[in-house]
């Protein structure tokens, strides 16, 4: 799997091309579960968005889950309950190690 920077000016469809693309994907694989990761504040109004965008208006298998929901879930699955969680100096610690790997 590789990292793809998606850039654009706002308004210029960057979401709904991704939104659209995980649709499809999720179609073609109906047995593969997706998880979308989002900020916290935009977790109900992108699950909304997909489902509006989807043909069946349905998405039994994307999720959409925050960092701390994904953490949380990660850490149920695992057994490790008491891990403490990144701060957003982590996060962004790992998410530019991420974005400059080649």
């Amino acid at each position: 799997m590789s990292l793809q920077m998606i850039l654009g000016g706002s308004g210029s469809g960057k979401s709904r091309m991704l939104y659209e693309e995980i649709i499809k994907k999720s179609m073609d694989n109906p047995d593969i579960n997706y998880i979308v990761v989002v900020p916290e504040q935009f977790t109900m109004s992108t699950q909304k968005e997909l489902v509006r965008l989807h043909p069946n208006h349905s998405i039994s298998n994307i999720d959409v889950v925050s960092f701390a929901r994904l953490a949380y879930r990660i850490m149920e699955e695992t057994g490790r309950i008491n891990v403490e969680v990144l701060d957003e100096i982590g996060k962004s610690l790992i998410l530019r190690k991420v974005a400059t790997k080649e």
